[in-house]
């Protein structure tokens, strides 16, 4: 696994009948694409608007260009927000394994569920789930247990390539 930037930003309140347009049902919305965005509206009536917005470790200056990149982002996802205000933006680490799944199984005792990046944190509530059956005796119930567990190729300490698989996923998401 490597760690990898995560980045939040969270708009000033919003008109509840727009927001009701937007997400008629207020669920919680990730997109399809290679860098996907997530969001969903919060109890007050703003919309947070998250994603990997770059491909860096947080920390405050990357957490700010991060967050003038999920700003543009929302404009173009919905040009109804385009001016409303920012007022919330931050960011931290995630776990991204290879092929950007997660795991989860029991090696000598110790139970875990890990690599949530990319497509793992809408399963998180699921895999928790399933390894409260796993630790009660069902190894069989974790449809994760047999999966490999490929190392990220150059992967020795910092993540220096993160750059590399940013523009690599950016390119995909122009491609397709």
């Amino acid at each position: 696994m490597a760690p990898v930037g995560s980045f939040i930003v969270v708009t000033e309140p919003v008109e509840p009948a727009l927001l009701d347009r937007l997400l008629p049902k207020r669920r919680s919305y990730v997109t399809s694409k290679h860098i996907g965005n997530y969001f969903r509206a919060t109890p007050d009536n703003r919309l947070l608007f998250g994603g990997r917005a770059r491909f860096a470790m947080s920390n405050p200056r990357s957490d700010e260009k991060s967050g003038r990149i999920l700003r543009a982002t929302l404009a173009e996802v919905f040009p109804e927000l385009r001016s409303v205000g920012i007022d919330y933006c931050w960011g931290g680490l995630v776990d991204m394994t290879a092929d950007r799944l997660p795991r989860a199984g029991e090696h000598e005792g110790m139970f875990y569920a890990m690599g949530y990046s990319g497509h793992g944190v809408q399963m998180s509530v699921h895999i928790g789930q399933v390894m409260a059956d796993v630790m009660e005796g069902r190894a069989d119930a974790n449809p994760w247990r047999q999966l490999e567990w490929p190392p990220i190729p150059g992967h020795f300490g910092k993540p220096w390539f993160l750059p590399v698989v940013g523009a690599y996923y950016r390119l995909q998401d122009i491609l397709h």
